[in-house]
């Protein structure tokens, strides 16, 4: 029964791993900020180090089993391999300070790239001492071991995202009152869904037929920050637009797709970085209505997002 439920856990990571990036992705090609970027990568490493270790750790002591290997190499194994995936958390701490500097077009300073190599060689000295004072007798016990793993990870995140979120506050000031309570919102809930994630990551330590829970809750965890900056993302940032537009061109593709009347006014708004919103009410349309021109302009001619609409633009002769 663990084995179907772990199956279909996977193939939801999977779809939510798809979504989240699909979002970021979204968001990256249609907003003219460097925040969007550093998201974009701290998803994907986030999503890696799932991918490779837990769930590559799942999986391995699930093949193991299959060939009956012995007890103690199975837990050796699975237990090295979260280590393997540090690279990818080493990633995701670097996006997450990175963001918080960016989302208020703020510089990285220098002393940050020092503090997170001096966290990272911590972060290993800290794990290394803990196992060698671990009993040796028969070899170091791994569910201990595990735990030093888990306690490390956590316990790090925590400094990262409590860094992430002082420089949240700290920087916020300067930024106009609609962006910085945006900006401030989504950074409570990543700092949210990280403690969320964080508890229910103990759930499979007290029974390991909870893990197909925690793997699908930790795999959603991004979703309601990302879902909420969707949603807000154009009262906190400008969207793309065309340097050197050619109204020539422009009437060229124009004519070439067939583009009507209402549509072109919809894509020189675009080309002038506009939000939907700004369009809908400049042109005395809904929002709705707005999106669903854009989606037939997209259609049209071949595109799928605003970053290619005003990259044909500043191209079109």
């Amino acid at each position: 029964m663990l084995a179907q439920a772990l199956i279909v856990t996977f193939v939801l990571c999977l779809a939510l791993t798809a979504a989240s990036m699909l979002l970021s992705r979204q968001l990256l090609s249609t907003y003219a900020a460097e925040f969007h970027r550093h998201y974009f990568y701290y998803l994907a490493a986030f999503h890696a180090f799932a991918f490779y270790g837990l769930w590559g750790q799942v999986l391995t002591r699930w093949l193991l089993a299959l060939i009956d290997a012995d007890t103690a190499v199975i837990e050796v194994v699975t237990g090295f391999l979260p280590v393997l995936g540090v690279p990818f958390l080493f990633v995701s701490w670097l996006m997450l300070i990175s963001m918080a500097f960016s989302m208020f077009d703020k510089p990285v300073k220098t002393v940050w790239h020092s503090l997170h190599v001096a966290a990272f060689l911590l972060l290993l000295l800290a794990t290394w001492l803990a196992v060698s004072l671990l009993p040796t007798e028969a070899g170091p016990p791994v569910a201990n071991l595990g735990l030093i793993e888990a306690g490390a990870t956590i316990g790090i995140e925590l400094l990262y995202f409590s860094a992430f979120l002082v420089l949240v506050l700290r920087l916020r000031a300067g930024s106009e009152g609609d962006k910085r309570r945006v900006l401030f919102r989504f950074s409570a809930l990543l700092f949210g869904v990280f403690a969320a994630r964080s508890l229910l990551a103990s759930l499979v330590l007290v029974d390991v037929r909870m893990s197909p829970i925690a793997l699908l809750a930790y795999f959603a965890s991004n979703l309601p920050p990302l879902l909420y900056l969707r949603a807000n993302a154009d009262r906190a940032f400008a969207p793309v637009k065309a340097d050197h537009p050619s109204k020539l061109g422009m009437e060229h593709v124009f004519e070439r797709y067939g583009v009507t009347k209402r549509e072109r006014q919809i894509v020189q708004k675009i080309c002038l970085g506009k939000t939907n919103q700004q369009i809908a009410d400049e042109l005395f349309i809904s929002l709705q209505t707005v999106k669903d021109h854009t989606h037939r302009i997209y259609s049209k001619v071949g595109i799928n997002s605003r970053m290619q609409l005003v990259q044909m633009m500043n191209v079109a002769k």
